[in-house]
């Protein structure tokens, strides 16, 4: 497998996160704007004690913070190699014998030969 399938496989997958992330913060920021849209001042202050409870619920501290963040980024990173390097190997297999020429391709014509 060649580090050319193994970069464009890498372009391809970062692209296809970069969709999935933008449409699902999309999607969150829409479903936030329509809720609020349809809150009213009365609706919000009549059942203000449950909003601030909500908000004070998702208290983690710090270090467990730490770890969930480092583990995320491990599991998003390591997902993204493994789709990487099997689309390259699905890449090599599609491209394999498409080309007759060596890697390097054939010397300049300068170069009387390369051995």
């Amino acid at each position: 497998m060649a580090r050319e399938h193994i970069f464009v496989a890498k372009i391809v997958i970062a692209i296809i996160f970069g969709v999935l992330l933008g449409y699902g913060m999309a999607v969150s920021t829409k479903a936030d704007a329509d809720r609020a849209k349809a809150l009213t001042m009365k609706e919000y202050v009549a059942d203000f004690d449950s909003y601030k409870a909500k908000l004070e619920d998702g208290q983690m501290s710090m270090a467990v913070s730490a770890v969930a963040g480092v583990l995320m980024i491990v599991a998003v990173f390591g997902i993204y190699e493994a789709l990487a390097l099997g689309l390259g190997k699905l890449l090599a297999l599609i491209t394999r014998g498409s080309t007759a020429q060596p890697p390097g391709g054939p010397p300049p014509p300068w170069v009387v030969d390369r051995q």
